[in-house]
């Protein structure tokens, strides 16, 4: 027979025989001894916990005391007080991380929400980051991720105790493992209230209050809430634009420079080089835009990422050189528009004028330089330019402007053709801006000023055309008079016209319309 006492351990109540409480309590008073006074108690009130855990799964209906072979199984499970401080073995401990081991908790100390994506972590001994980026892809392909994480947040514990967190991450539960989990809590709650500013006055107010509602949790998880919805638009933003930005640089935009259907492949890089006085030039806009719009969207996408996964990051190396180099881009970029700008600001016009006496044929205008069969089958006659290639080269072709005025105070047609020449003053050929006559009477417009890289030449031709003369326009002549605002839908249906002081008019003795 013998003696049996009740104890309160791990705030459970056991009956344990007085020989099993002299060796508990002498196992107790040494661990005491071995840690020191900081984080002692938590240390002890951890193993307690750990021990009821492991006395309760001895005692059932037939058993009730705690008996002195109990209390041994328990000290074999937790170690001896003398491996505290052995970092040897306790390096050699933490790498033991069998799976079959490890608990499912949600982790409280990495935790955006509610631990879930940290918990899964450390069960799976993977990066938090991959099964964070696992449920966003969830939420965003079907919305499921969301479900999945509310209902985890449910049913799985938090982990609370440290040697629940020692579980969590698969380590052994014992004297040695809880001493350093403890420690590793002391260091950085030290480190935490050594980075906060602030007078004895405030902290001291904040120790009695407990804290103002800013740094209660339920205000960080609704600030962490925002900050994720927040990052989300930020990273589908910044990634949205980083592809069209990366498409607009390298994909065939020929459908933009109306050269796809003549099978001339363009792209963006190419308009460039074309627009540019050089290769060299061109290259250097090329670089200049390229930091210029990504790394403002390449910023925005890392911040967006931080605001949701909270990952550490070398923010202040980043933003200097980051923006080092916007500032040397944008630079560079406005010294190369201001460059361009005052180089097509450079230009040189030219003036022909032809007159053609007084006859009594009728005015016939026609256009040379045929628009591409291409262009007239899909409607687009009012295509106003477009790229071509030009023996491997690219060709901007733009259309000349043509006006048809009445000649008031003269008896002959005056043809009038300006040609501008911006950037590369090099002029074109004289035959392929002026007006050639036939006959006296036939009047052919070139369609299509050609312009290769570094140069525009803009041309427009001014028919003069005295009051009461016939007037014969071709179809496409009427297309292109029509597409520029100089002939109204009625007048298209016509193809004589005679030529009043309020301008064109259909021909008296004109039969029916000409279908457009």
């Amino acid at each position: 027979m013998k003696k049996s006492f009740s104890v309160n351990i791990g705030y459970r109540l056991f009956n344990i025989d007085e020989d099993a409480y002299e060796r508990l309590n002498r196992y107790l008073d040494n661990i005491k001894a071995g840690l020191g006074a900081e984080g002692a108690d938590e240390v002890i009130r951890d193993i307690e916990i750990r021990i009821a855990e492991l006395l309760s799964e001895k005692v059932n209906a037939s058993k009730e005391v705690i008996v002195l072979a109990d209390v041994e199984f328990v000290i074999s499970e937790l170690g001896e007080p003398e491996q505290i401080g052995d970092y040897s073995d306790e390096k050699d401990s933490k790498q033991q991380t069998s799976r079959n081991e490890r608990r499912l908790f949600r982790d409280p100390d990495d935790r955006i929400f509610g631990g879930v994506c940290s918990g899964l972590a450390s069960f799976f001994d993977i990066d938090t980051l991959w099964v964070r980026l696992a449920f966003v892809v969830l939420f965003l392909f079907g919305g499921s991720g969301l479900l999945i994480y509310l209902v985890l947040w449910l049913v799985v514990p938090v982990a609370e105790t440290s040697a629940e967190k020692l579980q969590m991450k698969g380590r052994k539960v014992n004297v040695s493992n809880l001493s350093d989990r403890v420690r590793e809590e002391f260091d950085q709650v030290r480190n935490t209230f050594r980075k906060k500013k602030g007078n004895p006055q405030t902290q001291a107010h904040t120790a009695k209050t407990g804290g103002s509602i800013v740094e209660s949790d339920a205000f960080k998880s609704l600030i962490y809430i925002f900050g994720a919805i927040g990052g989300f638009f930020l990273i589908a933003f910044s990634l949205m634009f980083l592809a069209g930005f990366t498409l607009s640089f390298f994909a065939d935009i020929s459908y933009m420079v109306h050269s796809h259907d003549l099978g001339v492949s363009a792209s963006f890089c190419d308009v460039i080089f074309f627009i540019t006085t050089s290769r060299f030039m061109g290259w250097m806009s090329l670089i200049a835009i390229l930091f210029f719009v990504g790394i403002p969207l390449i910023s925005m996408l890392i911040f967006g990422l931080k605001l949701i996964f909270r990952f550490r990051f070398p923010m202040k190396w980043y933003n200097r050189i980051a923006s080092s180099l916007w500032g040397i881009s944008f630079v560079a970029l406005a010294a190369l528009v201001i460059y361009h700008v005052v180089y097509y600001s450079n230009s040189a016009n030219e003036s022909k004028t032809i007159v053609i006496p007084q006859s009594e044929k009728t005015i016939e205008i026609s256009l040379s330089g045929k628009t591409p069969d291409v262009f007239n089958s899909i409607g687009s006659a009012d295509t106003r330019w477009y790229f071509s290639d030009n023996n491997g080269s690219m060709q901007l072709l733009l259309q000349t402007e043509i006006e048809i005025e009445p000649e008031m105070y003269d008896s002959n047609t005056r043809i009038v053709a300006h040609l501008r020449n911006a950037g590369d003053l090099t002029t074109l050929a004289y035959n392929n801006w002026v007006p050639a006559v036939q006959d006296s009477s036939k009047i052919i417009v070139p369609k299509w000023m050609p312009s290769g890289q570094g140069s525009f030449h803009v041309s427009e031709v001014e028919i003069y055309v005295p009051v009461g003369a016939r007037i014969s326009l071709t179809p496409e002549t009427r297309q292109l008079l029509n597409a520029q605002d100089e002939l109204d839908n009625v007048l298209m249906t016509y193809s004589d016209f005679i030529m009043t002081p309020e301008g064109l008019r259909p021909a008296l003795q004109a039969s029916e319309p000409v279908v457009k």
